[in-house]
């Protein structure tokens, strides 16, 4: 379903992404991870298009979206959804709104069809009458659910996670879990989760790639990952202080 080939951005001088090389297959749960500054972000940016890289390719779904002009990559565009680390939600407007904007934005169906859909795509994510609320008053783990709604809200293939669980506590992070989990096998989705919540990614993952200074160490699954040779790897996953860190 997504492909990177040897994808290389520098910023300043400074090589944020380096040789990336990753995909991800139909269906599954691909998550990203690392510590902060290493290039999952940047690298996500590229693949909803947001970037465009120095060298390299992207293939989403058989199209290479590298200079794709603005229209045709609107077209692919409507293939994902995404789940931004703030959920990303209009103040303005209510739940139901929120959830709408997309349908009303780039589809020509009625109200009552989108008012349907509005209320289906809701109850899927645990917020059936929620709709009437505005963001202003509901928890941040339900305007992550309100998120979660949208970026489902016209049947993408693929969806793309910017840090689910930022700022949600371990419970509210383990029912968003739950629900990509469950939003993934029900709807069939493709889903790109970049994270550095370690026990999030082991719950959700299908395979996992390790990022580390813009170079992907290890692709895996979350029990090769567990059991990796590699030194930072296993460092990252188990909270473990390198031996020159010490003091």
């Amino acid at each position: 379903m997504i492909t990177v080939k040897n994808l290389v951005k520098s910023f300043k001088g400074r090589r944020v992404l380096d040789d990336v090389t990753l995909e991800v297959k139909r269906g599954e749960t691909m998550v990203i991870m690392g510590g902060s500054g290493c290039g999952k972000s940047t690298l996500l940016q590229h693949i909803v298009g947001a970037i465009q890289p120095d060298e390299g390719e992207i293939w989403l779904d058989g199209t290479n979206i590298i200079g794709l002009k603005e229209d045709r990559m609107n077209e692919i565009r409507r293939k994902f959804g995404i789940l931004f680390q703030s959920g990303a939600l209009f103040n303005s407007m209510t739940v139901a709104e929120n959830v709408a904007f997309p349908l009303k934005e780039h589809t020509e169906l009625s109200e009552e069809v989108i008012d349907i859909i509005v209320k289906m795509k809701l109850d899927l994510v645990g917020l059936k009458g929620f709709g009437h609320l505005m963001p202003s008053e509901i928890s941040g783990g339900m305007k992550k659910r309100v998120g979660l709604a949208r970026a489902i809200a016209m049947d993408p293939q693929i969806v793309f996670y910017d840090e689910p669980g930022a700022g949600l506590d371990p419970i509210v992070l383990a029912i968003i879990d739950k629900l990509i989990v469950d939003l993934s096998k029900k709807l069939g989705i493709t889903s790109v989760v970049v994270t550095h919540e370690m026990g999030s990614a082991f719950r959700i993952a299908d395979r996992m790639a390790m990022l580390h200074e813009g170079k992907i160490l290890q692709i895996g699954t979350p029990e090769e990952m567990k059991n990796s040779k590699h030194e930072y790897v296993h460092n990252f996953i188990n909270g473990l202080i390198p031996e020159e860190s010490r003091t």
